[in-house]
């Protein structure tokens, strides 16, 4: 009886090691998959479809100029990132990341640690060298206890003489503060213990719409540039997160990104009323910005795992027609996902 036992427990053994190895075969004697290559970063001028002024953007830790039917890149570093341009398309800021070697204390023991900061970077987007506007080392210690910080998403006012920034704070947070935009120095804070980005400033330079995630959730607020109380953006016949704004040239509407049911599509809302257009509906729609005449909007969309930049049509949308097919002005090389276009004349 026990040799019966032991020899129906032998079969059982190799019928379910034959199985086991008939669902392993495939993934041990098949070829593996071939990952998607990743696309060539143009290095020379690549043609594009015509577009009125200038738009700024990044790809893959670099900012390009499309202009007169192509782009071409105006850094080379891999760590440029964010561009925004002036109204008049004549002066580019962009955030540039940056390490140090030092030190950092933790829990009152000194330890070598690698600091990392950003430099807010001005440049003429013709050529010409650049400057840093604002640098994120604030102080270099010999000791090696440097103070750094990350400032993002500049955003120069529309008579240039001030350009704003949010800063990170230590306990998580970032507020939102105005510098000089000759001397780099600090003109004013504009929120403490806020957790704020993707500042936009109103034509008229009286108020600066950001994305608040101060409560949880992503919410856009409207902050008067000269300190008073900030009002969040009131917007009719929408459910989900709205973020990334951007005002239109008049300063009547803000274009934004809405995300819904795990989707992103870009909307206008017209700021004194709060209605609402939808001018995406694909899901794959984000960051977008209003072209210097308003007819236009630029943005990013994704599709097939490749991030391209797109324009489109939107004058007939905000009247209560629909909008226009957007057209592709990028070739697959794999655009920054987290940074807005910026779009100039």
């Amino acid at each position: 009886m026990r040799g019966l036992v032991f020899g129906a427990v032998a079969i059982a053994l190799v019928i379910g090691y034959g199985v086991l190895a008939s669902r392993a075969a495939p993934l041990v004697f098949l070829p593996a998959g071939t990952p998607t290559p990743t696309p060539t970063k143009p290095v020379s001028a690549v043609p594009a479809p015509q577009i009125p002024g200038t738009i700024a953007f990044a790809l893959r830790g670099d900012v390009y100029m499309l202009r007169d039917g192509k782009y071409v890149s105006v850094t080379s570093d891999a760590r440029s990132i964010q561009p925004n341009l002036s109204a008049d398309g004549r002066t580019l800021l962009f955030v540039r990341s940056e390490a140090i070697n030092g030190k950092r204390d933790v829990d009152g023991q000194v330890t070598p640690a690698i600091l990392r900061y950003t430099d807010i970077v001005k440049k003429d987007p013709t050529g010409g060298a650049e400057s840093i506007l604002l640098t994120g080392l604030l102080v270099s210690a010999p000791s090696g206890l440097h103070s750094v910080a990350w400032f993002t998403g500049p955003a120069l006012s529309p008579d240039g003489k001030q350009f704003a920034v949010t800063t990170d704070a230590v306990d998580g947070g970032s507020d939102l503060e105005l510098f000089d935009a000759q001397t780099g120095k600090r003109a004013s804070l504009l929120s403490q213990g806020s957790n704020l980005a993707d500042a936009a400033w109103s034509p008229d330079g009286k108020m600066i719409a950001v994305t608040s995630y101060t409560l949880g959730e992503p919410r856009i607020l409207l902050v008067p540039s000269d300190g008073r109380v900030a009002l969040p953006l009131a917007i009719k016949g929408t459910s989900g997160e709205s973020y990334r704004p951007s005002y239109s040239p008049d300063g009547v509407w803000i274009t934004y990104t809405l995300r819904h049911d795990g989707r992103n599509d870009v909307h206008a809302v017209e700021v004194k009323t709060g209605q609402d257009v939808a001018l995406t509906s694909d899901g794959r729609s984000w960051n977008s910005v209003f072209s210097p005449d308003g007819k236009q909007i630029a943005f990013l969309r994704e599709n097939g795992g490749l991030i391209d930049l797109y324009a489109m049509d939107v004058s007939e949308a905000l009247t209560g027609g629909s909008a226009r097919a957007a057209v592709k002005l990028t070739r697959g090389e794999g655009i920054d996902g987290d940074s807005r276009p910026a779009w100039g004349g």
